[in-house]
């Protein structure tokens, strides 16, 4: 009888290590994400020229932070959306495996679009960095990073309506926690067409889904012990 129960101890570790992992992604990623938009320097992505002069304006830890923040969030986010769909399987799984799909391709580009912010950092650090915004605008606007961004925005705005849609369904985190994350998608796609692509309405989109990945954070760790 004891050794079963030590069995069964022994091999729930692992499960157990997994589950807090998930949960703490949930809501680790989407914060260190919020972090890193808040600390980019305010005059990113408009064209090469301005990149490069306000990441050699921005203050250097500031920059610094806002890379190891997208830095982390890459790695942290696609967790996190395997365990919101982990979370809500059991009774929506299709959508669930739907969003979690979604998320998970749509957050991969992320650390190619961090390594693109870590570049203009580098082209502004550099004597006589002027001349590096054409060099920017021909790599941030050619091809591949332009397919990168197109997976990226339909990805994991797709991604969070389809898991908040899950999520209420199942009915494992409050209904205002569901809606929040459901509510970020159309906000962050508000800020990529409104004109000057305003800051201020991405901010409030990736504070909603830090709201409402907290509940789901605490749902995932909880799970552990069901």
């Amino acid at each position: 009888m004891s050794v079963a129960v030590t069995t069964t101890a022994t091999s729930s570790r692992p499960e157990q290590l997994l589950n807090r992992l998930a949960a703490v992604s949930v809501v680790g990623g989407p914060l260190c994400f919020w972090l890193g938009g808040l600390l980019a320097p305010p005059a990113m992505h408009t064209d090469g020229g301005q990149t490069i002069t306000a990441n050699a304006t921005a203050d250097p830890a500031t920059n610094t932070a806002h890379l190891i923040a997208f830095f982390a969030a890459s790695f942290l986010l696609p967790v996190s959306v395997v365990g919101l769909a982990r979370l809500s399987w059991a009774r929506t799984p299709w959508l669930s495996a739907l969003g979690g799909l979604a998320g998970v391709v749509g957050w991969i580009p992320l650390a190619a679009l961090t390594a693109l912010d870590a570049a203009a950092v580098a082209m502004a650090r550099m004597p006589g960095s002027t001349p590096y915004g054409r060099l920017y605008d021909t790599f941030a606007y050619g091809p591949l990073m332009n397919a990168y961004l197109i997976v990226y925005i339909v990805g994991h705005l797709a991604a969070y309506v389809l898991l908040g849609t899950a999520l209420r369904r199942a009915g494992v985190v409050p209904a205002w926690a569901a809606w929040a994350m459901v509510a970020s998608s159309p906000l962050t796609m508000a800020m990529f067409v409104l004109p000057g692509n305003p800051v201020v309405v991405g901010a409030i989109a990736i504070g909603l889904l830090v709201a409402g990945s907290v509940p789901a954070a605490r749902a995932v760790w909880a799970a552990e012990r069901e």
